[in-house]
């Protein structure tokens, strides 16, 4: 088997030479120099078996790395250190990138895989699988599509994923082709981003909860939910997720963060420090997205925002709505997710979810009382603001929002300065 890049070149080499020699192999005048047609005939057969050796390992390696396979399967332990190598190549991972996120020399890793991990634990063999994605039971899979997912069979239909938008926003990592052939592999570039993802999206599918005043592409949201499972996947080590660290103190001091020019970003690493990972992906067209929450990987929370709106006071309630779903509503071991276009009025359970973030924004009591609320002026609301330490930006957005009326305080919601805390992010 080919486990590394350096093997392919070799083996790709190897069977450029052998293809020359069977095409200048001359069974009869081997025949001569023999002095047996037999033995000639036997040197070719040799070279053809040869070559079809190397070109099913040559083909084997090149599917993997595409992540063109369905499940990967062994059927006894014996099979499993076979099983990690393909498993790492399908993942797109060298064999120094295995090492990285082990904690080992490449050499080790090297060594493992030459020997078959005869000289591993079982303990190391559990690292590496967990790393690798591989659920181990009396079968060791890696599942490219979540097929196994309970409920009813699901069938996809794979022309009506975006595949030019997700193209254009380089979601297929490692494919360095062109549209077209990416259009032409669709199917199989989907499959790896959903091999990334696991088979949550799809069991969420039964789930879901979207709070959307529009019909939405089914296919697009799937694709932008597997997108933000993948941009939590590359972050590094979070912090084992506790909810119960979510209390009053912890939302106020995340607030307070909304009164600094990056303030966003400082959101972020707050929320990372805590076990969660904030994430930012514009949303796909016919989706309609402000945010979600999901918990991914069983129990790690991640909250996807698409910055739809360039405004702070946008940005921290749609940040604050999501956290609410994930002290409320999101349990471990669910598979429950939330998708919300907070621009229309949701159920009891979106409802729930606007007052928890409001109330952790604004407190209720000091909200019922204020000034700011009735006199809605520039010099009231800055008052409020300092007392609370918050963003002014936070209290118009809410006078706009129950006024109904959004072209009042237009100057105090930090219009236009969200997505440039995020060059990274690109929008149509």
């Amino acid at each position: 088997m080919i486990t590394n890049e350096r093997q392919y070149k070799i083996a790709k080499s190897e069977l450029s030479k052998i293809n020359e020699a069977i095409t200048g192999f001359d069974v009869d005048k081997e025949a001569a120099v023999s002095g047996a047609h037999i033995f000639a005939q036997a040197q070719l057969d040799a070279l053809q078996s040869e070559r079809d050796i190397l070109v099913e390992n040559i083909r084997e390696y090149e599917n993997l790395r595409l992540g063109a396979f369905d499940i990967l399967e062994a059927k006894s332990l014996k099979e499993l250190p076979m099983l990690l190598v393909k498993a790492r190549i399908a993942k797109g991972l060298s064999q120094k990138d295995l090492a990285e996120k082990l904690g080992l020399k490449e050499q080790q890793i090297q060594r493992y895989e030459a020997e078959q991990y005869s000289s591993a634990s079982l303990r190391r063999l559990i690292e590496v699988s967990d790393v690798l994605g591989l659920r181990i039971s009396e079968t060791a899979r890696l599942e490219a599509v979540g097929i196994q997912s309970p409920g009813p069979q699901i069938s996809l239909d794979w022309s009506r994923f975006p595949v030019r938008e997700m193209y254009k926003r380089a979601w297929f990592d490692g494919f360095n082709g062109t549209l077209k052939q990416a259009e032409t592999y669709s199917q199989t570039l989907i499959q790896k981003l959903f091999s990334v993802a696991g088979s949550e999206p799809l069991q969420s599918l039964y789930h879901q909860h979207i709070r959307s005043g529009a019909v939405l592409d089914q296919y697009g949201l799937l694709a932008w939910q597997c997108r933000i499972i993948q941009l939590a996947a590359k972050e590094s080590v979070l912090p084992k997720f506790d909810k119960a660290q979510l209390t009053t103190a912890w939302f106020c001091a995340l607030a307070r963060l909304s009164v600094l020019v990056d303030g966003p970003r400082r959101a972020q690493t707050f929320l990372k420090d805590s076990g969660i990972a904030l994430v930012f992906e514009p949303h796909l067209p016919q989706t309609y997205l402000d945010g979600a929450a999901i918990l991914a990987f069983g129990d790690i929370p991640v909250i996807g925002m698409t910055l739809r709106y360039d405004r702070m006071d946008n940005f921290w309630f749609v940040l604050f709505h999501e956290l609410a779903h994930l002290v409320l509503h999101l349990h471990k071991g669910k598979t429950e997710r939330f998708f919300d276009d907070l621009d229309v009025k949701g159920d009891e359970t979106e409802q729930e979810a606007d007052k928890f973030a409001g109330n952790r924004l604004i407190p209720n009591d000091i909200w019922e009382v204020s000034p700011a609320r009735y006199l809605r002026s520039e010099k009231t609301i800055k008052e409020l603001a300092a007392e609370l330490e918050i963003s002014p930006a936070i209290i118009a957005g809410r006078i706009r929002k129950e006024a109904d009326n959004y072209i009042i305080l237009r100057n105090l919601v930090g219009a236009g300065e969200v997505r440039k805390q995020f060059p990274e992010l690109t929008y149509a």
